[in-house]
């Protein structure tokens, strides 16, 4: 695609345009004057207009002599026509999400901006930043101090930093909001740790700074060596459906790297890393405790379940009371913030992904196809996934495959 300089003289508006813009010229033409023309017209070989009636009243506006456009020397005439009134229809098809929508303004507006230019009527405009301003305000409630264990608190009390494993889900949102009083109370130093893998949901960072932030606790956003879904892609296979290496390999191995950074700093044995869950919430596979002492490479990692032993009763009751202030994504269906490539979810979070994040979807649909699984005997994981993403197709190719010689 080549972009050229034309002289606005020299463009001529479509006559039989069946869209009405006369209202929106104002509201373009002050964005063009804030942020430049930023999209080119689409012009036929005559210099008609394809694409862009509404910037080209806009530039005349503004008195431009000169606008970007682009040539379309490989549309036949009714190709024109269609894209003309395509172009203008597709446009009515997307929605807001609006509660990422109120947050975006609110940043613009604490950052200043002039609100005028985004073409939001004040009544429209006003709701969107309350909207955004409730969610900020929300107070997290008091999460009891009881829910945690005797022991888990005395290790609190020991310890000379702690490091909560913090994923922005239900289980570390309430460890954190847990133990941030204990911290203050026993003047303790505390710090958040995330690990961004770098698949996961687009709110789900913005959300955890923002809540980490309302702690007052300072978060360190953690990178493993490599991207998730590159490591993926470059294997050819979907993670080990038995050993989860991409917990281990690009969450745990990338947080304890941390742990010992922190352990260098403030003496072997004096860190402790606080995460969420219950015992009722161990996979078969999984040691947890309440204390655990886990060995590393490069020495011991100390983890604190504090909630391991608390009833589920009591734990539902202040999970309950924290509902204000979760990851919206709950409320719009997700079950887990797990990043949105994991294939060892179920239907439900994958239909959420459909609806909310459809561009992803597509994403993962195609890896669905093009990866492959290590086989275990009686492991259902990977038909249960291949049924979901591609039903008879995984089937059929299932069925095809035959065994190397």
């Amino acid at each position: 695609m080549q972009i050229e300089l034309r002289d606005l003289a020299d463009i001529r508006p479509y006559e039989n345009n069946p869209r009405e813009n006369d209202d929106a010229v104002d509201a373009v033409a002050a964005s063009m004057r804030e942020f430049g023309v930023k999209q080119p017209l689409v012009v036929d070989t005559e210099g008609v207009i394809i694409v862009g009636h509404t910037r080209y009243k806009a530039a005349k506006k503004l008195g431009l002599d000169k606008i970007p456009v682009v040539v379309a020397t490989d549309l036949t005439p009714e190709q024109a026509k269609a894209y003309r009134i395509a172009d203008n229809k597709t446009n009515e098809i997307a929605d807001w999400d609006f509660d990422m929508l109120a947050v975006e303004l609110s940043q613009l507006k604490e950052g200043g901006f002039d609100m005028d230019i985004l073409a939001f009527d004040d009544r429209e405009l006003n709701k969107l930043l309350a909207s955004a301003e409730k969610e900020n305000d929300a107070t997290p409630a008091e999460t009891p101090e009881s829910l945690g264990s005797d022991d888990a608190i005395e290790i609190i009390r020991q310890a000379k930093i702690i490091l909560v494993q913090y994923s922005g889900g239900k289980d570390s949102t309430l460890a954190l909001n847990w133990v941030v009083p204990l911290a203050r109370k026993y003047d303790i130093p505390i710090v958040a740790g995330f690990v961004d893998t770098g698949a996961e949901f687009p709110d789900l960072v913005p959300y955890i700074i923002r809540f980490c932030k309302k702690l007052d606790v300072p978060l360190s956003i953690l990178h493993p060596k490599k991207h998730i879904v590159q490591a993926f892609m470059d294997k050819g296979f979907f993670p080990d459906s038995i050993f989860r290496e991409c917990i281990s390999t690009y969450i745990n191995e990338c947080f304890n790297e941390y742990f010992f950074k922190l352990e260098a700093e403030h003496g072997q044995g004096n860190v402790i890393i606080v995460r969420g869950g219950r015992s009722d919430q161990k996979t078969s596979r999984s040691k947890s405790n309440t204390y655990q002492e886990v060995k590393d490479r490069r020495g011991v990692v100390r983890l604190l379940n504090p909630f391991f032993a608390a009833s589920k009763e009591d734990y539902e009751a202040a999970m309950a009371d924290l509902e204000p202030v979760l990851w919206p994504g709950y409320s719009k269906g997700f079950v887990r913030t797990a990043c949105w490539a994991c294939p060892f979810q179920k239907p439900q979070q994958w239909e959420a992904l459909r609806e909310h994040y459809p561009m992803l979807y597509e994403q993962m649909r195609m890896m669905a196809h093009e990866l492959d699984w290590k086989p275990h005997k009686g492991d259902q994981t990977p038909e249960r996934f291949r049924r979901y993403w591609c039903g008879e197709e995984c089937d059929a190719a299932t069925e095809t495959e035959t065994p190397a010689a």
